[in-house]
């Protein structure tokens, strides 16, 4: 059940229900920009994801009027040793840590508000998980009394083209490989 008081929880959406690459845009006061950027990155850290800065090298957040963060975890090689070869069964054991994801983290003033999208450019395999993380961060800000409202969930390739987060964009710019 959708509690009104904050964007839509990964599961409660169509795309949720899938492991495929998600996207959550939210809005908050300007005024608390910082402290929801602190959340979604620790949130993200749970999640196994570190900071990834030589992914965002050679990209221009300037173009695109955002700012800009990076994370990851896992590489090409383990994805595809544990997909590739039928091994992903001992995923189910020891849990997705060695599975590949990239995701953006992208701020950007909108009408007084900032827009914060956190996208899976790369590791659908790992969206629930990193969902529920961010869902969780979610919670405690609007338990802390922080207004953070938007659309929430949705497909990663439904993030507007021109934002760091949508994944053609993200490629373009040297951010997914």
């Amino acid at each position: 059940m959708h509690d009104a008081d904050r964007p839509l929880r990964a599961p409660e959406t169509s795309a949720g229900r899938h492991r495929i690459a998600l996207s959550c845009t939210v809005h908050v006061p300007q005024g608390v920009q910082d402290a929801v950027l602190l959340a979604f990155e620790q949130a993200l850290q749970r999640a196994h994801l570190r900071a990834a800065p030589e992914r965002a090298a050679h990209a221009n957040p300037g173009a695109t009027g955002e700012t800009l963060s990076v994370y990851e975890r896992g590489s090409f090689i383990a994805d595809t040793l544990f997909n590739g070869t039928g091994l992903s069964l001992l995923t189910t054991r020891v849990g997705p840590l060695s599975m590949q994801a990239v995701v953006v983290l992208t701020t950007r003033t909108v009408n007084d508000l900032s827009r914060v999208i956190v996208s899976m450019v790369v590791g659908g395999e790992v969206a629930p998980e990193i969902a529920r993380e961010v869902d969780a961060a979610i919670d405690d800000l609007v338990a802390r009394g922080i207004v953070v409202e938007g659309p929430g969930w949705a497909r990663a390739v439904d993030v507007p083209r021109e934002s760091l987060g949508h994944p053609k964009t993200a490629r373009e710019h040297g951010i997914r490989g």
